[in-house]
């Protein structure tokens, strides 16, 4: 089931980054054809996207989903929960230990 479509493959595989670690089973697809923008006609439809492998999770996927949009709406850095180690705006793991970041407003 394809739950989010990215602005470009790097953006894809972050997401899935986050997914995968709650332990949900997803995957990337069309990252491959990526490249090929500009010098084919490609639309959005060909954009890189994620593909839930359990639908039963959908719920728990639209929140890390609702998360990561708003954490890339404000852009500013965090505190990791776990480290405490203070990350930039752009990422959603920690760099230090991967600790996901989780909004508290």
């Amino acid at each position: 089931m394809k739950v989010f479509s990215a602005s470009n493959p790097t953006e894809a595989h972050i997401l899935c980054g986050l997914l995968q670690q709650q332990c949900i089973l997803a995957e990337v697809r069309g990252d491959g054809i990526f490249g090929l923008k500009g010098e084919i006609p490609l639309t959005e439809d060909t954009d890189p996207y994620v593909w839930l492998l359990q639908p039963n999770k959908i719920e728990t996927v639209q929140a890390i989903i609702l998360e990561y949009q708003q954490q890339q709406e404000h852009m500013v850095d965090w505190t990791c929960s776990e480290c405490g180690e203070v990350n930039e705006g752009q990422f959603g793991l920690c760099w230090n230990c991967s600790n996901p970041l989780h909004i508290t407003e």
